[in-house]
């Protein structure tokens, strides 16, 4: 016979439904709501392109005029100067499966004040969980050892952004074809002809007269093509960065004691660099390190914890891909044993970036600690 204790147990269970608790399979509309709540939920990710897959593999073509002219003199024009041929380039979202899980102990249902809506705000932990580890994954992942991810890391699923930016030069695995590689520059480049002639951080002041201040966000914009400036604008075109180097910029603009500085300063500006908004990512690593030294394609900056390095990227929005597909589960299982319900989430994703090529990415950046 079940003593008073067990039977108020039993009963409050029951009441927050967590006795035989039945599989949920999330249709197409409720899943786009839980997809939109995690997408919310993290900085670099509110500025991508959602592609919802239905099935684990989804394609993105490219076309391009390829080379050669189109118009010809009409004394010059005939059969051989057809176009026949175009170039195109596919980019393939393959799902990857991921999976977690979470333990609701009866006691803490039975304890915690917040009684019945005590789940609600476990889900919510756990959809910001989700999103912080997703976005560090998405930016930082790689298949190819680049950074020596363990088998059950979710980095280990996928390449990253990053990986994609800095393996997309011409012969190397993301080229496009049609549209052409990422826009990479150097910030501790000091070689001759490069980009800036004060490396360091994202402004640096010349230590000679006339004392002159050279920003490498300016650089930046002058390095991204002149067509996707034209056909986006400035202002549809963002700096992702950590807080770190914004700060540093904040306080570069504050010591030249000018009206921008000051507002920026004070917060009633919000940063940017002429048209374009600058965006602080608190999880873009501020500790990577080189690798890959004097490889054919350049010194690579990107080994997590390797050294005291930063990046800027500056694209516009959406043109990074992040694939979702519409497999969502969240599946309860009760466990007698440990007093507790457990409850097993899956998901299958997968990102891309649709035109490298629009993208101008600085790598090897100081920053103040």
């Amino acid at each position: 016979m079940k003593d008073s204790k067990s039977l108020l147990r039993q009963k409050k269970l029951e009441k927050y439904n967590l006795i035989a608790l039945p599989t949920i399979d999330l249709t197409p509309e409720e899943a786009d709501k839980f997809i939109d709540c995690i997408y919310d939920q993290s900085i670099m990710k509110n500025y991508a392109r959602l592609e919802k897959m239905s099935k684990p593999t989804k394609y993105i073509r490219h076309i391009g005029f390829g080379e050669g002219k189109f118009l010809y003199p009409g004394n010059y024009f005939d059969e051989s100067k057809y176009k026949k041929q175009w170039t195109h380039n596919r980019i393939t979202l393959t799902a990857q499966k991921i999976r977690g899980c979470v333990a609701v102990f009866d006691d803490d249902i039975e304890e915690n004040i917040e009684g019945p809506a005590f789940k609600t705000h476990l889900v919510q932990i756990i959809t910001k969980q989700i999103a912080n580890e997703l976005e560090f994954a998405y930016w930082m992942g790689d298949t190819q050892g680049y950074n020596p991810w363990c088998p059950d890391d979710i980095e280990s699923l996928w390449d990253g952004w990053r990986y994609i930016i800095t393996h997309s030069q011409s012969g190397q695995a993301y080229y496009n074809d049609v549209c052409g590689a990422a826009n990479i520059k150097e910030a501790c480049d000091t070689s001759s002809g490069a980009e800036w002639t004060l490396p360091g951080m994202i402004a640096e002041q010349n230590a000679a007269q006339p004392f002159n201040w050279e920003f490498k966000y300016e650089q930046m914009i002058k390095n991204m093509p002149a067509a996707y400036k034209a056909a986006f604008g400035l202002q549809n075109m963002t700096f992702l960065n950590s807080d770190l180097v914004t700060m540093d910029y904040i306080s570069a603009l504050s010591s030249r004691a000018t009206a921008l500085g000051d507002a920026v300063f004070t917060g009633k500006v919000t940063p940017q660099y002429g048209r374009v908004p600058i965006v602080d990512v608190p999880l873009m690593p501020t500790n990577l390190g080189p690798d890959a030294l004097g490889g054919p394609f350049g010194d690579h900056f990107g080994i997590l914890g390797g050294g005291s390095y930063t990046d800027v990227l500056l694209t516009f929005k959406n043109n990074l891909i992040i694939g979702m597909q519409k497999e969502i589960r969240m599946e309860p299982q009760r466990s007698a044993a440990d007093e507790c319900v457990y409850y097993f989430y899956t998901m299958k994703v997968a990102l891309a970036i649709e035109n490298v090529n629009a993208i101008v990415f600085t790598k090897c950046l100081t920053h103040q600690c």
